[in-house]
């Protein structure tokens, strides 16, 4: 045998061993059958922060009974929301072990610095860090432990169920008016002032109508469920700022209104300034909290005009053309 043949051997038996190497390393492997956290209860966390790597952050805190989003003023966390949360932790197994190989924590979306959620639990005084990565199939998601190679499959859960949205942890309502009860709304903005009165069979019309229009039903029935209704982005603060733009409003809408304890209710919306998002700061007379709502609510205020609730008359001309 030459020395070049033994050269080759040689370099065919190293490659053989690093292809079995890789192999092991990334192949399935025999797992336990263990909860992660063992006699896991809710009475025993007392903060939980999810986030993301793009910086998404929703941060629940217990305070007393309640939790609640301290960065947002202690708005009230869904009472719900925490004990389904923890619930489903308490259910996650080490029984479906991916890999051991750490090269493999970043394609996993996995990794310390690429993940889908990091979710760090605070348990009886403890902090335990949890990533969440891909999900191969549905109903089904990749799982690390902080500081452990392994990685895991589990359906406990699913990135859905531990949300950076803030929305998907409270009641997003900052009012709900039946639209039956109103009885008067007046919105002001950079186009004028207008006022809008139903009268004894309910049937709305407008103090401001254009020469040659008419009152249109149909465009009103669509505004009036925008004007009654009104869900958040998530709430800001209980502190105005200057930023949130209320010293010089986009828009400002009162409505009276009855309900079944009170005949004679008001309310006032106040529409300020955009942020980053084009979302708009809102303060709403009957809740203690600055909001942000989505462009296309805001600007039904904003942007009203009387051709959003009228038509031209037909005329003969009209007709003829």
């Amino acid at each position: 045998m030459s020395k070049l043949q033994k050269y080759l051997l040689a370099i065919l038996g190293f490659q053989f061993i690093l292809i079995l190497v890789v192999f092991l390393l990334q192949r399935p492997v025999a797992a336990s059958n263990n909860l992660i956290f063992p006699d896991l209860k809710v009475e025993s966390v007392t903060a939980i922060n999810i986030s993301d790597s793009t910086g998404n952050l929703v941060f629940l805190e217990k305070q007393g009974e309640q939790w609640v989003l301290p960065l947002q003023d202690d708005f009230p966390v869904n009472a719900e929301a925490i004990p389904q949360l923890v619930e489903k932790f308490a259910t996650i197994r080490d029984n479906r072990l991916v890999t051991r190989s750490e090269a493999s924590h970043d394609r996993l979306s996995i990794s310390n610095e690429n993940f889908e959620r990091k979710v760090e639990l605070t348990i009886n005084g403890n902090k335990e860090i949890i990533y969440f990565g891909s999900s191969p199939a549905t109903g089904n998601i990749h799982f690390r432990l902080n500081g452990k190679p392994e990685v895991y499959l589990t359906n406990a859960l699913t990135s859905a169920q531990i949300s950076t949205s803030i929305a998907s942890w409270v009641n997003t309502e900052i009012y709900q008016i039946s639209s039956s009860s109103v009885k008067k709304i007046e919105i002001s903005n950079t186009a004028g002032d207008f006022i809008f009165e139903p009268d004894a069979e309910s049937v709305w019309s407008a103090q401001q109508m254009e020469a040659g229009y008419q009152f249109d039903q149909s465009k009103w029935s669509s505004l009036l469920s925008g004007f009654t209704n009104l869900r958040f982005v998530e709430p800001v603060s209980k502190s105005e700022k200057a930023e949130f733009g209320f010293d010089t409003p986009q828009a400002i809408m009162k409505i009276e209104y009855a309900t079944e304890s009170n005949p004679s209710m008001s309310g006032k919306l106040v529409i300020g300034s955009k942020d980053g998002s084009g979302n708009y700061y809102v303060a709403w007379s009957e809740s203690e909290y600055i909001y942000l709502v989505p462009s296309y609510n805001a600007e039904r205020f904003v942007n009203l005009t009387t051709d959003d609730y009228s038509t031209q008359v037909a005329t003969e001309e009209s007709d003829n053309e």
